[in-house]
C-alpha cells in the first residue's frame, strides 16, 4: 500500500509540472530596423522571452529589413504579443502576408 501511495504520490507530481502544448502555429514577420548582421539576436532573444515561443530563426536582409520565422503555443502567444516583443526590442515587425 505505501508502495501505490509513493507512486501514486510521484505521478501527481509529474502530472501537475507538465507542460500541455496547445496548437502549434509557425509565421514569418517583417522585420524593419535591422541594420547590421547582429540585429538578429536581439530579434530572437527578445521573441524567445515571450511565453509559448518554442523556435525562432531571424535573418537581416539588408538596407534596415530583416525577417524572423516564429514557432508558437497559440494558446500561449499570439501575433500580437510577437510583434510587440519585437517593438520593445527597437524593431518594429508585422506579419509577413
Amino acid at each position: 500500500m505505501k508502495k501505490l501511495l509513493t507512486s501514486l504520490s510521484l505521478f501527481i507530481i509529474l502530472l501537475s509540472q507538465a507542460t500541455f502544448a496547445g496548437e502549434m502555429k509557425t509565421v514569418t514577420l517583417t522585420v524593419d530596423g535591422m541594420t547590421c548582421g547582429t540585429c538578429p539576436i536581439t530579434v530572437k532573444k527578445a521573441l524567445r522571452s515571450v511565453d509559448g515561443v518554442t523556435e525562432v530563426v531571424a535573418k537581416y536582409e539588408g538596407k534596415g529589413d530583416g525577417w524572423a520565422k516564429v514557432s508558437f503555443d497559440v494558446d500561449r502567444a499570439d501575433i500580437d504579443d510577437l510583434t510587440f516583443a519585437t517593438e520593445e526590442a527597437g524593431y518594429p515587425s508585422r506579419l509577413k502576408p
